[in-house]
């Protein structure tokens, strides 16, 4: 029990000012029997201080010493400093022992979620399991999410949205801009190919599985699907799940697309710019029309207003990109580079020669 005169005297400016300097080296283990504290005590703060102290330390410019402090404490009825620290403040801290702890506990909670992660994908290379789980506050609840997911796969069909909202009542849950979404993509890009690795989902034996070589992903090869629409989607449905198809967007102007896809009967309108999703170019059900010599390809889909304004059912067949090529956009120029020679312009900044040099890579792009 802590004496109430000793009590009065600690919360005093000075005392308390010197005790919480104390407090805190005791908590970093940098307090020594013979420590000495040393403050820019004020007068008056000293003159509190020297309650317990020589009758003489106010008047020097002596640093506290632990062991006089304790004297004096003793000789007002304190037996130990720290009972003294703890009456005040509470229980006293080992941050040492605090930063170990949760260091070895960092380091098993890693370890937990690799192993997780290794059970259901083995070849999976490690740089991407961590990629995987960096930035969740606890890698093993993220990694038994990541295997949530995966086992939830019913099969193919299924779209992105609907597997989210079943599993986590949000339909966004496994967007692009969540964790947990970038993470189980991360993970099923760098499964074999066919997202099937060891036995998990593949009605193959440990045994069996272990031949599935084909598809290995090489740390050195690996892409990051996060930021890449084609990749994003190819991740997802490695495992037969379906990506959002009418997101991505490409704008078109007298495109004469022929055969039986919905991007035909979209296209066919004359002289005004039609928007082509993912969904009216899946198939192999169209084909650029014979004898178009070229198509102009810009980034920026006021040239298309413009164009359609200005020439209207005579202009020449454009497509815009609408900025960096997305999954719609590569999925109806790569067919049509086979057939036509593209005429690749953008703007003269970066984003505009990256537009430029990705597309330049197609068969007659120019």
């Amino acid at each position: 029990m802590i004496p109430e005169h000793v009590l009065t005297w600690a919360k005093k400016p000075g005392p308390a000012r010197l005790l919480a300097e104390i407090r805190r080296r005791r908590e970093r283990g940098e307090l020594k029997p013979r420590s000495t504290i040393k403050l820019d005590f004020t007068a008056d703060q000293r003159r509190e201080i020297g309650v317990v102290l020589d009758a003489d330390w106010p008047f020097t410019a002596r640093p506290v010493r632990l062991s006089e402090l304790r004297s004096g404490l003793e000789a007002n009825g304190v037996a130990e400093l720290d009972d003294l620290l703890e009456a005040l403040d509470g229980p006293l801290r080992d941050l040492r022992r605090e930063r170990d702890a949760a260091r070895f506990a960092k380091q098993a909670d890693e370890q937990a979620a690799r192993e997780i992660l290794r059970e259901v994908g083995p070849s999976v290379p490690e740089d991407v399991v961590t990629r995987c789980l960096v930035g969740a506050e606890q890698w093993t609840p993220r990694a038994q999410e990541i295997v949530r997911v995966l086992e939830a796969m019913d099969g193919p069909g299924e779209r992105l949205p609907v597997l989210a909202a079943r599993l986590f009542g949000d339909a966004h849950a496994l967007d692009m801009s969540r964790p947990l979404g970038r993470a189980v993509a991360r993970f099923l890009s760098g499964m074999p190919a066919g997202g099937v690795d060891g036995a998990f989902g593949s009605g193959l034996s440990n045994a069996e599985a272990g031949h599935v070589e084909a598809g290995h992903v090489e740390p050195a090869t690996w892409r990051d699907p996060v930021g890449d629409s084609a990749l994003w989607r190819q991740a997802w449905a490695s495992r037969g799940i379906a990506c959002d198809e009418v997101s991505s967007q490409v704008l078109v102007l007298n495109l004469p697309l022929v055969g039986e896809g919905p991007a035909v009967q979209l296209a066919a309108v004359a002289g005004e710019p039609v928007w082509l999703t993912i969904r009216s170019l899946r198939g192999s059900g169209w084909s650029l029309a014979d004898g178009i010599a070229e198509v102009f390809v810009c980034e920026n889909p006021s040239i298309v207003e413009a164009a359609a304004d200005r020439f209207g059912a005579s202009s020449r067949p454009l497509v815009c990109t609408f900025g960096v090529p997305g999954r719609a956009a590569q999925l109806l120029l790569e067919p049509i580079a086979q057939r036509t020679r593209l005429r690749v312009r953008a703007d003269g900044d970066a984003t505009g020669w990256q537009i430029v040099n990705s597309l330049l890579g197609l068969p007659g792009a120019k």
